[in-house]
């Protein structure tokens, strides 16, 4: 059974990652642990991932280059404040009227995580070629897809959010999102460990982050 409760620091001196770099409130451009991703391999500046990442995403974009296969980050790390920019512009939409604000949480995080909860946080989990699942069946989307279920894991990157068939919990199967295990793996045990529900605030519709269990069916709802 997961922990959700907090534990003093003082407790595990083999801590790696802080509070605030679990839960995004950090600033990727001046953390000695991120490298912004060259434009040759992303869609735009100021795409930040840990360095070790980017490192291993080097190496597997070139592994694509090879088969003549385009791979391209459009998302990368986001900081607490992206991220509840991207939920607070959804919480406005007007499709929403007349919605109460419980099935409207429900309806975004379909998708779209709850701040201090999204594994964009950690830079380990990036966005790729584009954000509909429709693309990866088409010609092109196809062989950037069956390339990364077939090539990704090598360097260590693995699909969290697949198919629900499994019973996989939380949000929909993202086909886009890729995530560097050998790391965000250790993040997810510490987020487990430091973080509880109450850290999950600042935004509208935060405080039905408990009801909704966003960390045991969210921030743990990946693929094994």
């Amino acid at each position: 059974m997961l922990c959700l409760c907090k534990v003093s620091i003082a407790q595990d001196s083999t801590r790696r990652f802080s509070d605030d770099e679990l839960l995004g409130k950090i600033n990727p451009s001046s953390h000695s642990d991120f490298a912004e991703v060259s434009l040759k391999m992303s869609s735009r500046g100021g795409i930040y991932l840990r360095t070790e990442v980017l490192i291993a995403f080097e190496r597997l974009e070139a592994a694509a280059r090879d088969e003549g296969i385009t791979i391209t980050i459009i998302s990368g790390m986001r900081s607490f404040n992206h991220q509840k920019g991207i939920w607070e512009r959804k919480w406005g939409r007007t499709q929403y009227m007349g919605w109460n604000d419980f099935e409207k949480a429900i309806d975004i995080l379909t998708y779209s995580s709850m701040p201090g909860s999204s594994r964009h946080h950690w830079g380990t989990d990036f966005d790729l070629n584009s954000l509909e699942n429709s693309y990866f069946e088409n010609v092109e989307g196809l062989k950037v897809y069956d390339f990364m279920k077939r090539c990704g894991e090598e360097f260590g990157f693995f699909q969290v959010y697949s198919s629900k068939d499994s019973g996989r919990t939380g949000y929909e199967e993202e086909k886009w999102h890729w995530s560097y295990i050998p790391i965000s793996s250790a993040i997810l045990d510490e987020y487990n460990k430091f973080i509880a529900v109450e850290d999950i605030e600042g935004f509208k519709g935060a405080g039905f982050a408990d009801t909704l269990k966003i960390i045991p069916n969210y921030v743990n709802g990946v693929a094994e």
